[in-house]
């Protein structure tokens, strides 16, 4: 009889933007897919599908988190996570995974720091207390803090 049940290092979290913040236990880091000729011939989003992709694959991922939108009304925020998380969920149905699990901000940062309106150095620091591990920037940070959140919640082990 096959097993089924995720382990933690089938689980990718991510903090999805421009600069994509990414967790599991095989890696971690922030994937930058700015627009720009050099960087990626201007195909953002064929760049985040590839990355992402790519990852997906070589690490073998079999689920996904990630951090739901949040944009403080920003419209051009709003409309390229919207792309970004479309993508993900295309991703998902190309390599037949589960659909992703999205994470409400406040929540996570609730969960991280007993304050849902942390800031981003607050994520940071907390990272430090909770993990002993030093994220780079904010958006591994909030990664780690996703990674936790759901292997908590859902009981990987």
């Amino acid at each position: 009889m096959e097993n089924n049940l995720l382990k933690k290092e089938e689980l990718l979290a991510l903090d999805i933007a421009t600069h994509t913040g990414y967790y599991s236990l095989n890696a971690f880091g922030t994937w930058n897919f700015t627009e720009s000729k050099k960087r990626n011939n201007n195909k953002q989003h064929k760049d985040f599908r590839d990355t992402i992709m790519g990852f997906v694959l070589q690490q073998g991922i079999r689920h996904i988190v990630a951090e739901d939108i949040n944009v403080n009304n920003y419209f051009s925020d709003m409309r390229k996570l919207s792309e970004f998380r479309g993508i993900l969920f295309e991703i998902c149905d190309e390599l037949n995974l589960p659909e992703p699990t999205f994470v409400n901000v406040a929540t996570l940062k609730k969960w991280a720091t007993d304050n849902g309106r942390a800031s981003k150095q607050e994520m940071m620091q907390a990272c430090k207390d909770r993990y002993n591990f030093l994220p780079d920037d904010d958006n591994v940070s909030d990664a780690c803090h996703l990674y936790h959140y759901y292997i908590r919640k859902y009981r990987i082990f």
